[in-house]
């Protein structure tokens, strides 16, 4: 039993025993206890608050965990993998979307090479949403899935096909577990080239891959709900030149 335990720790697929409650209590729609009557923000604290409030940066880190984590499958299959990498300079090309990003800085989550088709570059851009926000009340969870990709694609997707000479993906993931239908395309995928070159069995290889995600998900689910969100003191003197604040002090 305590080898047993080891081994599924050391793959990330544990939960300590608050961890386990809470996602018990999640998975039947139950209250959980003590959490905080209002939020840092300034709002009542609930469930659906806690899983889309920016205050903490809870939300940023859910999405690079899942970014981090796709990005390092993906490096073991394809070459030139890079996260958020830099887009080509536009030198007055003109696209068919007006909501397409054209600023230097627009970057796409990740970059692999290979993936689809030799020596073409993939890009893609991870979202983990809440389909149970107000803003998603009167749509099917398919058409949560759909609106989300297309809204990605709107984005990204003519920049990338005509000055990148690349293709895009909307990995679209949900804090229900869920995953919208480019994503399972691009998952299936990702596994079948991992079980090639690892000669190993397909089905294993896409459900631990599966499951990593989503345990990581819904660890960072978790992180939302009960992390504690404070707002920026900007009273706090600024510390990032400790030497300058060793000398000012007399430390040194």
């Amino acid at each position: 039993k305590q080898w047993y335990q080891r081994r599924v720790r050391g793959y990330g697929f544990a939960l300590n025993k608050g961890e386990f409650r809470d996602s018990l209590l999640l998975r039947y729609g139950m209250e959980l206890p003590h959490l905080p009557d209002s939020c840092a923000c300034g709002e009542a604290y609930t469930i659906n608050h806690a899983l889309n409030c920016h205050v903490g940066g809870f939300i940023i880190i859910r999405h690079n965990t899942v970014r981090d984590l796709l990005a390092g499958y993906l490096s073991n299959v394809c070459a030139n993998v890079e996260v958020e990498p830099r887009l080509q300079a536009i030198e007055g090309e003109e696209f068919g979307t007006r909501s397409a990003l054209t600023g230097e800085n627009s970057r796409p989550d990740i970059k692999a090479r290979g993936i689809y088709r030799p020596g073409q570059h993939a890009f893609f851009d991870v979202k983990v949403l809440n389909p149970n926000s107000a803003s998603y009340a009167k749509l099917t969870t398919e058409k949560v899935y759909t609106n989300a990709e297309r809204a990605k694609r709107a984005l990204y997707n003519d920049r990338i096909q005509h000055i990148e000479r690349g293709t895009f993906t909307p990995l679209i993931f949900s804090v229900t577990g869920g995953i919208g239908p480019e994503a399972k395309t691009f998952i299936r995928i990702l596994c079948q080239k991992i079980a090639h070159k690892s000669q190993q069995d397909y089905s294993n290889v896409s459900n631990f891959v599966k499951c990593k995600i989503s345990f990581a998900i819904r660890r960072m689910v978790l992180l939302c709900i009960r992390g504690t969100r404070t707002k920026k003191n900007n009273n706090i003197v600024n510390e990032d030149d400790f030497e300058f604040g060793c000398f000012e002090s007399r430390l040194i």
